[in-house]
């Protein structure tokens, strides 16, 4: 019963936060500086997990998996990261090609308007503290179960991407949500993951503020070549004629991609289970990719809580109305 009251709590906590951030979307915010609006958009998700944690009276470290890990393990996030990456630009190639990416705009302000440090803060710091509390720490403890971590890991996975509340981001937030949930149980502690969503963030952020230094000294070698702008445009694939990127490329691109991801993803793997197993907790990963004996289905019948929920399923639907709505008011803009 005390597992059915944290499932249910988790789901009225997404719910609330769902409305929250809803309508929030419906507000005149555009008076405020850039980072209030950051900082808001932060605060709308972890004010409420805040208050429900003082609530539910649970313990912080506890209700979040917030707990050491080995310091090797640590240092091999790193590459799993990057051989992760491949899939991820592949999927995001895929998601672009049928749906419109609505936060580049804000991703070019942030460099235009804010130094690196404060951009690198408010861009990857702060969404892996308050996006891993909440998702893989209160939402994904709440729903899981020992004997079978994969409805935890999933739905809270989707969760974590339905709040994106647009196509483009849904869609790999939906797959990088699956891939964190896994390296959470592979350390056994949310310290792992606020890690990888810090490094996958700042190395976008990173790219965007030298992308203009980049893009500077190519222009200034074109130059100095004796190419015209018009020329140099092409070139740099810049210009009106690269304003829009067909749907065919994003496909070309995705194609492109599956090999180098296939790879990416395998090498991880073998990553994942060395951490997993420098944490020990190498059987728990084992055990969630290899058939189940008739005793071990018998324990997780057992131990089988229902998780999808009205609260959950009124949630993900304002997020889906949501996301619907903006893809839709993009393409009549654009």
């Amino acid at each position: 019963m005390e597992k059915k009251k944290q499932v249910m709590g988790a789901s009225i906590l997404f719910l609330a936060i769902v409305v929250i951030n809803v309508g929030a979307q419906f507000l005149d915010l555009s008076g405020l500086p850039l980072y209030m609006n950051i900082l808001l958009a932060q605060g709308l998700i972890v004010i409420p997990v805040i208050i429900y944690l003082i609530v539910t009276k649970q313990n912080f470290f506890e209700a979040v998996r917030l707990r050491k890990m080995n310091i090797w393990s640590v240092l091999l996030l790193i590459p799993v990261v990057y051989l992760l990456e491949p899939l991820l630009v592949c999927i995001n190639a895929f998601s672009m090609a049928f749906s419109t990416n609505v936060i580049a705009n804000t991703m070019q302000d942030i460099t235009d308007m804010m130094p690196y440090i404060a951009g690198l803060s408010l861009m990857a710091l702060l969404p892996a503290l308050v996006e891993e509390l909440t998702f893989r720490g209160v939402m994904m403890n709440s729903f899981h179960r020992d004997s079978n971590p994969w409805p935890a890991i999933i739905l809270s996975a989707i969760c974590f991407g339905c709040m994106h509340m647009n196509f483009n981001q849904i869609t790999y937030a939906l797959v990088l949500g699956i891939l964190m949930g896994i390296i959470v149980e592979a350390t056994g502690s949310i310290l792992s993951t606020v890690i990888v969503h810090f490094i996958y963030n700042g190395t976008s952020t990173t790219l965007l503020y030298l992308m203009p230094k980049v893009l500077a000294w190519s222009n200034s070698v074109l130059e100095e070549s004796g190419m015209s702008q018009q020329e140099i445009d092409q070139a740099m694939n810049m210009g009106d004629a690269a304003a829009n990127v067909e749907s065919g490329q994003m496909l070309m691109v995705a194609g492109v991609m599956i090999f180098p991801a296939l790879m990416g993803l395998a090498l991880a793997a073998l990553l994942i289970y060395l951490i997993a197993y420098l944490n020990k907790r190498h059987y728990v990963l084992k055990g969630m990719f290899t058939k189940k004996t008739p005793e071990q289905k018998e324990a997780m019948a057992a131990d089988k809580v229902r998780i999808m929920n009205v609260c959950l399923g009124i949630a993900i639907g304002l997020c889906a109305t949501m996301a619907i709505l903006v893809e839709v008011l993009q393409r009549v803009k654009n």
